[in-house]
């Protein structure tokens, strides 16, 4: 994962932080949302990193479009308020219906979302509520729901953008399910800064990804490992939660300030399922720092004020990192 990291951090300037939320998502199969204005490489990034799995092309990385899509492992769609279930779940196969000998009504579901196991969903906040609807099943349940059927689905990774967060009150449900956001912005308007972002976007167009030592191409499979390693070790007690650690003080802290402040209420349900992100911080810091061993610590309740707010608010977020982190 570090070595996946380096790689993308390397080809996108200035988004390190969007790049470690995509790795956190991808440990913890938790569905990630990347916020901000057109133009900040949202969409090329998750390409990429597609790319770099083996579920796409690198010509197809760069085109982008519906035509990235290589095969069914791998399902990108641009939503809009007029796009139908039938364009993400696939249309009624017509010839079927009015076959004389063996009429079926039957949905032609090949290169389809049920079939994908990573699905990218761009201006995801722009779809209607019939579409939003059946993406609360696929990201809550990893199940499709078609005619009274209920079908599993492979999805492993849901990564999603949009140009704003959602403006209407009826997406909260949606927006909730969303663990991880990161926010992309540009650049600032700095000789330095805008010299070295165009000297690495110039690249990153005209030039091939470098190849590295490592092949990414088993990375989703090396990914169920872990999570399946994850739930071995809990249930034999050689990873649980310490309730009387001390580090639930500044947890609590942090959390009564964000609730107070309204830039995030913070659920049971959310706070539950940080405690993956956490784990996952923890062990790819330590990966990152060499280190012996990983234990969670104030760094690793950060992701919290990096990736789990409802609202933003750069100045109070930068005075709760000073006193989570003790500075």
């Amino acid at each position: 994962m570090v070595a996946l990291e380096q790689a993308l951090k390397a080809r996108f300037y200035g988004m390190d932080k969007t790049v470690e939320c995509m790795m956190l998502a991808s440990l913890t199969a938790e569905p990630m949302v990347m916020i901000g204005p057109p133009g900040t490489a949202k969409s090329r990034l998750t390409r990429t990193f597609c790319d770099l799995l083996g579920l796409i092309g690198g010509e197809e990385a760069d085109e982008g479009g519906q035509g990235a899509r290589r095969d069914e492992r791998y399902f990108e769609y641009l939503l809009t308020q007029f796009t139908e279930p039938s364009e993400l779940f696939g249309y009624f196969d017509l010839a079927k219906l009015f076959d004389p000998v063996h009429r079926e009504f039957v949905r032609d579901s090949s290169g389809m979302i049920q079939k994908a196991e990573v699905v990218f969903l761009d201006e995801v906040f722009n779809a209607s509520s019939a579409i939003l609807n059946a993406l609360l099943t696929f990201m809550n349940e990893r199940k499709f729901h078609d005619r009274g059927t209920v079908i599993d689905v492979p999805m492993k990774l849901l990564f999603a953008a949009s140009n704003h967060p959602p403006r209407e009150e009826g997406l909260g449900a949606v927006y909730d399910r969303f663990l991880l956001r990161s926010r992309v912005c540009n650049v600032s308007a700095d000789a330095e800064t805008l010299g070295d972002m165009m000297a690495v976007a110039w690249q990153a167009t005209h030039a091939m990804l470098e190849e590295t030592d490592t092949d990414f191409t088993d990375l989703l499979g090396r990914l169920d490992t872990y999570r399946l390693d994850v739930d071995r070790l809990t249930e034999n007690g050689a990873l649980r939660v310490e309730e009387t650690d001390p580090l639930f003080h500044r947890l609590a802290d942090l959390v009564t300030e964000l609730r107070r402040r309204d830039l995030s209420e913070m659920s049971n349900r959310r706070l539950a399922k940080f405690a993956g992100v956490m784990v996952a911080n923890a062990l790819l810091r330590s990966a990152r720092e060499a280190a012996e061993e990983a234990r969670i610590g104030a760094a690793d309740l950060k992701v919290i004020l990096d990736y789990g707010l409802d609202a933003e608010d750069d100045s109070t977020v930068r005075k709760l990192t000073d006193h989570l982190m003790g500075t």
